[in-house]
């Protein structure tokens, strides 16, 4: 049984997996945070990004191409747990304006397998 709970916490508190998010500029889009360090966004089903990303402990650092391809876009943002289905992004730092207008306080919902 203990066994059980700490498995169901870890999933729960985990930013992997696919997950449902309104862009702060208007757009629904399907998020997807793969353990590989990758991500991927959807809108209208069509990929619009990829790109590269690390999660630790409340942290992410993020970098897609939409701000450019040199790498020097990395964006860092606080993970708020807000449940086992939600998640809240708030920019640490961000020098991508386009995504950290649409990342800072949206409240992503966990697709979950029906």
């Amino acid at each position: 049984m203990i066994f059980s709970s700490c498995r169901q916490n870890h999933m729960e508190h985990s930013i992997y997996g696919k997950w449902r998010v309104k862009f702060n500029s208007g757009p629904m889009a399907e998020a997807r945070f793969h353990s590989n360090g990758t991500h991927d966004f959807y809108i209208d089903g069509k990929l619009f990004s990829s790109g590269k990303s690390t999660f630790r402990s409340d942290t992410l650092k993020a970098y897609d191409p939409i701000c450019g391809g040199n790498g020097e876009y990395y964006g860092t943002y606080k993970v708020d747990f807000l449940g086992g289905d939600s998640i809240r992004f708030k920019v640490i730092d961000d020098s991508c304006r386009p995504r950290r207008f649409d990342m800072d306080g949206t409240v992503l919902h966990r697709i979950r397998k029906g």
